[in-house]
């Protein structure tokens, strides 16, 4: 499938789901030219945001989180924004509260490595994904191993019409509209999860979602 050939099918689901479309939108990268994370690194980034999302709540176990993300070799994956925010000592209400979105951030990412069978549309947040990844503080070896990354062309799927919904959000922004169906808390977490995967920026912490 090239590129317009992926547009146009993501325009048929947007009309399903009465979304409205751009059709002056620009393609997205054609399959032989994107580059795919490795499924390891990917599973690395999954736990490092869940335990990003543990410290909302257990604050005071952020050193003993620490030096487990070091033992488990991961801290080194740990963007330096989010070690700024491992290493602070009380977290501001808005900094706990836009953590607690990474979840959805999470959910993209654990499809990609085929732990969730279907993404579906950003319509509910995510919920039961934790018991998609190792307990609190277990070894980590055998996840970051054993991660699949899912098939390129179902990975640019999902990336084309997220950012094509992510143009409706951000339009009915501008409108004073509702997009029907449609989490538009939900929509920015799983664009910035996909557009990492397919490497829009090399850090995490530089991920933009351009529409």
């Amino acid at each position: 499938m090239n590129a317009q050939q992926r547009k146009n099918q993501t325009e048929i689901i947007l009309k399903e789901n009465n979304i409205p479309i751009n059709q002056y939108l620009p393609l997205i990268e054609e399959e032989n030219e994107v580059v795919i994370r490795p499924a390891a690194d990917i599973a690395k980034r999954i736990l490092i945001l869940a335990y990003l999302y543990t410290i909302i709540h257990n604050e005071k176990d952020k050193q003993d989180i620490i030096a487990y993300l070091k033992a488990e070799s991961l801290w080194g994956d740990v963007s330096q924004r989010e070690q700024a925010l491992f290493n602070k000592e009380t977290l501001s209400e808005k900094e706990a509260m836009n953590l607690s979105w990474c979840v959805e951030c999470i959910k993209v990412l654990l499809w990609s490595i085929n732990k969730i069978d279907d993404l579906g549309l950003p319509i509910d947040e995510a919920s039961e994904i934790f018991n998609l990844i190792p307990g609190y503080m277990e070894p980590s070896e055998e996840f970051v191993n054993g991660a699949v990354i899912r098939d390129t062309t179902e990975i640019l799927n999902a990336s084309d019409l997220i950012y094509r919904i992510h143009w409706a959000i951000r339009q009915a922004g501008i409108d004073d509209t509702e997009v029907p169906n449609i989490n538009p808390d939900v929509v920015p977490e799983w664009h910035q999860a996909i557009n990492w995967i397919t490497f829009y920026e090399d850090n995490w912490d530089d991920i933009t979602t351009d529409t």
